[in-house]
């Protein structure tokens, strides 16, 4: 991309380099010493006309910081910074020298830097992108690249790199644009109908089976049409139950990569799913033990979520819980994210543990947890890992299907992904499981 001036930059007098007042007084010099001295006058004059050009030249690319900043910074490029600021994606300026002259807030705040001059190597180590900073300076090529950032929330950014001629100077323009939405998306779609179609054969074929038996042989045989009835029914139910999963596990996913900004109580949230409840509680024959502090425990999360997370976690221990057996479920506000994982998921001396979801290390950051206990039949330590993965079902490897959707855990997941948080479980064949979500308390004020 070529910039042409519409006007030469207006000089300040005060701004002008030591170097170039020197350099402007010596053409002067020669100048005058060229009226009075006929044999090297044109010698004389020549030198003149080079000085004043190269002051004039040093004028415009540079100027001196106030008394309080010694440091002396680039203008001609510079002066284009404030044109970046009206894009809306982040943006940089790049010198031939591969140094940020230009910025804007949008980029700032997602490459996390403040200081212009410092090299681009410095906050983007892409090789491709690099590559086509590279080509646009030297070569004036404009390329597009697309790459993939790690983190707890994969992020995917095509950089579109353009040429910029400012005068003499050569840079690059850099424009990011975030694809994760739109690349979540098509593997959302993909996802879903993968999952849908493998999901769903399973109770599609026994209601086939079934409506081919009501046809048949049992037509004219009450008992057998209404037990085989009352078949139809379970599995149109599972049916159901396993699309309002996977569109829920959908939806959430399609956010995933933008953490909330809300504020919600989840000691409130707890108490409020604990009552919600107690119907299926009565008829399991099941207590519910709620250990959660009278105040609020304020964290930074969406309510609807949240209040999905600690549903989940309640309804897969109830489901393991024998007749007359107890589920905990606790909130607590905790430390930092060592001090959590300790406090929420290490209490039971032999069990096996496994951290299904850890959040970065964060300074000053301090997170609150819930952690819900079953009395069931416990986990062995070899399916630990693989809990939270979609439609894994302990059951269904051990051969004892009870006929979940097996998406609670994922679901779950997905949801303290979101919130940056983590999520952990241990458990010991015999004696139960244990599962922990723990997400950022909220600050004060």
């Amino acid at each position: 991309m070529a910039i042409n001036r519409l006007a030469p930059p207006r000089l300040r007098l005060e701004r002008i380099p030591a170097a170039a007042w020197a350099a402007a007084a010596l053409g002067v010099l020669a100048a005058a010493l060229a009226f009075t001295t006929s044999a090297v006058a044109a010698v004389l004059m020549l030198l003149a006309a080079a000085a004043a050009y190269w002051a004039m030249r040093e004028g415009r690319r540079f100027v001196i910081a106030s008394s309080d900043d010694d440091q002396i910074e680039l203008v001609g490029l510079a002066e284009l910074a404030p044109l970046l600021e009206a894009l809306p994606d982040p943006a940089l300026l790049v010198d031939s020298e591969g140094r940020i002259v230009g910025s804007n807030a949008a980029a700032r705040r997602q490459m996390h830097f403040e200081t212009r001059g410092q090299f681009l190597t410095s906050i983007l180590r892409h090789p491709d992108v690099l590559e086509a900073v590279h080509a646009a300076v030297r070569e004036g090529a404009t390329r597009a690249v697309e790459y993939e950032m790690p983190a707890q929330v994969d992020r995917h950014t095509r950089c579109y790199v353009a040429p910029v001629t400012w005068g003499s100077d050569r840079a690059a323009m850099l424009v990011f644009h975030d694809q994760t939405a739109k690349i979540s998306t098509e593997r959302m779609r993909a996802d879903f109908l993968a999952n849908a179609s493998h999901e769903l054969r399973t109770p599609l074929a026994s209601l086939t089976l079934l409506i081919e038996t009501l046809s048949g042989p049992a037509r004219d045989n009450a008992v057998d049409r209404d037990r085989f009835l009352e078949m139809m029914q379970m599995q149109a139910d599972r049916m159901r139950r396993l699309i309002d999963d996977l569109l829920s596990l959908s939806r959430i996913e399609l956010d995933e990569h933008v953490p909330p900004s809300d504020r919600a109580d989840i000691a409130a949230v707890a108490r409020e799913v604990a009552d919600s409840v107690m119907p299926v509680l009565k008829e399991r024959k099941v207590t519910l033990d709620v250990n959660a502090p009278a105040e609020p425990v304020r964290v930074v999360g969406e309510r609807f979520q949240l209040a999905q997370v600690v549903q989940n976690l309640v309804d897969n221990a109830v489901k393991y819980t024998p007749e007359g057996g107890v589920v905990t479920l606790e909130v607590a506000a905790s430390g930092d994210r060592e001090e959590v994982s300790a406090q929420a998921g290490r209490r039971w001396e032999g069990a096996g543990r496994v951290a299904l979801l850890t959040p970065a290390v964060a300074a000053n950051r301090s997170y609150a947890y819930v952690r819900v206990e079953d009395s069931g039949p416990g986990v062995s330590k070899q399916f630990l890992p693989r809990l939270g993965e979609r439609f894994f079902r302990v059951e269904r490897e051990l051969g004892n299907e009870r006929g979940g959707t097996g998406l609670g855990l994922a679901i779950v997941k997905h949801i303290i992904n979101r919130h940056r948080g983590g999520f952990l479980v241990e458990s010991e064949p015999g004696r139960g499981s244990a599962f922990a979500a723990y997400v950022e308390l909220a600050e004060e004020g």
